[in-house]
């Protein structure tokens, strides 16, 4: 599937239909309890344009609310139902973690066993499966490495450059033997490389491939009827609910976001599932399923770094509290043009999930009003972001006419936009991305002048002019954000680079 583009004039015109033809195809599940709330929510985000996609409800183990929101693809154009299927992203992982620990629950693996016994010829010591599990290995990334040495001359969603699966990533790095960030258990970061090896670790201490083991070991057991996904370039006769991937850009057309070589590797993401296959997990969970009583404490569990300090993720979830302070689980995903959460108050039996399919930036916002809600307290429609409003008017007239409105509208509108400093920060790196550098040093500029205490606005300038070609101005920024903020490493980095030029 090549990327598919739908011109501008041709896009107003289609919202105008797709408002009507989409709002009359809406699938809403609404039992009674939080109706109002919930639905205003959603409702409202979807008709701003802040959601795309589908959200489940469930509280004392009963669904409160479900929703479908908008286009599940672009061509043919087609709309949400409940039953569709998202790319999970990193909410996979959880599926990963568990399948590590059955095979540890049946004697074929330990957790504190060397990551070489299955994976003979990595360059790394002292590494454990444990290690995988809990984002303290120190391993490098792996998609930084492809970027750099698989194919480079070809884009990311080039068909020739698409790698076959886990043991193309695992070969390039036995060969190029890249160290470590860190020595293992010396901090918490988050790594998909370690979720990678956890799979093929996976079908190592199995013997079968992955998906033939999640399918047959978790999907089944659990009443769900998701897949890990075998990339296929377009529609797949054997999921005719596959959702698609797509995005708005910054000229208003509508492109698919739904290829990366990446795509078929396996156990950091690659799952597909819908709302119900997820509530059927969330169900399992409460069981022995799955996995043992025991054995789910120990995946719920954060790990004691050396240093003492106590991370807040356990084997492929993230761990919180409820706004009642009782224990959450949690994970999200972010993909191409996939933004999943699922989100569970294992203590108090309540649960939603999230799952969009539009590059999705508001859903952190959603997030925060379905907490909101579900323990009854006051909820905000979020606020549209200034990006979406400045970026047509510098695009298509200029810089200044963008800033003129940016000032207007904060002094008349502060209660409908979002004026935080991401937001120009974002604006800045979008209009790098169409090499409209003076553009966007000049927004970043400004919101360096609104934010001048963060560090943050300081490395953003350095990139964009860094991006200009103007290596000595890039190279002041990058020194006044590590003198405000001593440990960002990536400004540190770009400093020694451009020093040693």
């Amino acid at each position: 599937m090549n990327l598919f583009k739908i011109p501008l004039r041709i896009s107003l015109i289609l919202t105008l239909i797709l408002t009507l033809f989409i709002s009359c195809n809406q699938k809403k599940d609404v039992p009674t309890e939080g109706v109002n709330s919930y639905d205003e929510l959603f409702s409202s985000m979807y008709q701003r344009g802040q959601f795309n996609g589908n959200v489940m409800v469930i509280k004392k183990g009963e669904i409160v609310y479900q929703g479908s929101f908008g286009l599940k693809n672009i061509d043919p154009i087609d709309s949400l139902e409940l039953g569709d299927r998202f790319r999970l992203a990193s909410v996979s992982k959880q599926f990963t973690a568990a399948a590590i620990v059955q095979l540890k629950e049946k004697g074929k693996l330990s957790y504190d066993q060397n990551i070489k016994d299955f994976i003979p010829g990595l360059p790394y010591e002292g590494i454990t499966i444990r290690h995988l599990l809990n984002h303290v290995s120190g391993l490098p990334d792996y998609e930084a490495l492809l970027d750099e040495n698989w194919k480079p001359e070809l884009k990311y969603n080039d068909l020739e450059r698409f790698v076959s699966g886990n043991e193309d990533i695992i070969n390039m790095m036995i060969e190029m033997k890249p160290g470590i960030d860190f020595e293992p258990e010396e901090k918490w970061e988050y790594s998909n490389t370690g979720y990678l090896f956890l799979a093929t670790i996976v079908s190592k201490a199995s013997g079968m491939p992955f998906e033939t083991y999640v399918k047959e070991n978790i999907f089944a057991p659990a009443g769900m009827g998701s897949v890990v996904y075998d990339f296929v370039p377009g529609p797949d006769p054997n999921m005719p609910e596959r959702v698609f991937g797509y995005r708005t850009e910054l000229d208003g057309e509508r492109v698919f976001e739904d290829m990366h070589y990446v795509n078929p590797v396996q156990g950091d993401g690659g799952i597909y599932a819908s709302l119900e296959d997820l509530r059927k997990w969330d169900r399992a969970l409460y069981t022995d399923k799955i996995i043992s009583e025991a054995s789910r404490k120990e995946v719920f569990s954060p790990f004691v770094l050396k240093n003492g300090d106590t991370t807040d993720y356990g084997f492929g979830w993230f761990l919180d509290k409820s706004p009642s302070g009782k224990k959450v689980v949690l994970h999200s995903g972010g993909w191409v043009g996939f933004r999943t959460f699922i989100y569970r108050e294992i203590e108090e039996d309540n649960c939603f999930i999230l799952l969009s399919n539009n590059s999705d930036s508001y859903l952190g916002e959603a997030v925060q009003g379905l907490k909101n809600i579900l323990h009854d307290k006051p909820f905000d429609i979020p606020k549209i972001t200034i990006v979406d409003t400045l970026r047509n008017v510098i695009v298509n007239n200029s810089l200044n006419e963008g800033l003129v409105l940016y000032r207007d509208l904060k002094e008349t509108s502060s209660e409908d936009y979002n004026f935080n400093e991401g937001q120009l920060n974002n604006l800045g790196y979008q209009l790098m991305s169409l090499e409209k550098h003076e553009e966007a040093i000049g927004i970043l500029e400004h919101n360096n002048s609104l934010f001048p205490e963060s560090a943050n606005t300081f490395d953003s300038m350095g990139d964009a002019y860094l991006a200009s070609g103007d290596t000595l101005k890039a190279l002041i920024n990058f020194k006044n954000a590590v003198k405000l903020d001593s440990s960002l490493t990536y400004s540190r980095d770009k400093i020694k680079k451009l020093e040693s030029k």
